[in-house]
């Protein structure tokens, strides 16, 4: 695939900038820091993550993250599958690129906001749309749901509205209101509402620490609701 990058304004936002520092990736890359980020809630995911893929998958992932999660799926599929990587800014591919050298993964300077030819088994964001606005959010979620090969899946992994009783509830919603101006919406409703193409796909969705973490899986339906009903209809006039 040919690379195309035009940065997106969200790029500058406040938290996003982060992603301009070499220096703090490879710290944040640091699987102890990780998952002290996470609440301890990254080797979970990630294992989960992993019994989503089979070992000779084509998987995409959007967006590089920091910590064990891309080592994770790469030894997953490395022998027989095929892993590829897109990111819109520059210097995380390039910071990327020299972290995972002796790795074969192809990491892609594209902008998932735009769609593309090729079709995966598996395709993967983790821990990106809460990042993007609402209209490239779904943007996002239709460009990769449409790239599924048939009875493919895609993982989203991202916040969710904590439970009532987390006592990090209320400290995480004022950082996201200071610092992650879209991370908000996230609390709002079911992830797949997110998207226009939701009724095409089966949706299961799995939470981590008290609901701060949502693993949601769509997996594309054989057969349509009206389907279901047209065949339901016809076993019991039978």
């Amino acid at each position: 695939m040919t690379e195309l990058n035009k940065k997106p304004e969200y790029m500058d936002v406040s938290f996003n900038k982060i992603y301009n520092k070499k220096r703090l990736c490879s710290v944040l890359d640091d699987p102890r820091i990780s998952a002290v980020l996470t609440l301890g809630a990254e080797g979970k995911i990630v294992k989960d993550i992993l019994r989503e893929i089979t070992n000779n998958a084509h998987v995409l992932q959007i967006g590089v993250t920091f910590g064990s999660e891309i080592s994770a799926v790469y030894e997953k599929v490395c022998k027989k599958g095929k892993f590829d990587i897109f990111d819109v800014s520059e210097e995380q591919v390039a910071w990327a690129r020299e972290r995972y050298s002796h790795h074969n993964i192809n990491i892609i300077n594209y902008n998932a906001l735009l769609p593309w030819d090729e079709k995966y088994d598996v395709i993967i964001c983790y821990n990106l749309l809460h990042e993007l606005p609402l209209k490239s959010r779904c943007q996002v979620m239709d460009n990769a749901l449409s790239s599924l090969t048939n009875g493919g899946k895609a993982i989203f992994v991202d916040y969710a509205e904590p439970k009532w009783w987390n006592p990090l509830k209320w400290p995480l919603f004022l950082f996201n209101r200071l610092y992650k101006p879209f991370a908000e919406s996230m609390w709002q409703e079911p992830l797949e509402n997110f998207c226009s193409l939701k009724e095409k796909f089966r949706w299961s969705h799995q939470y981590y620490r008290g609901r701060i973490y949502q693993k949601t899986v769509a997996v594309g339906k054989i057969l349509s609701s009206e389907d279901v009903l047209k065949l339901t209809k016809l076993f019991k006039e039978k």
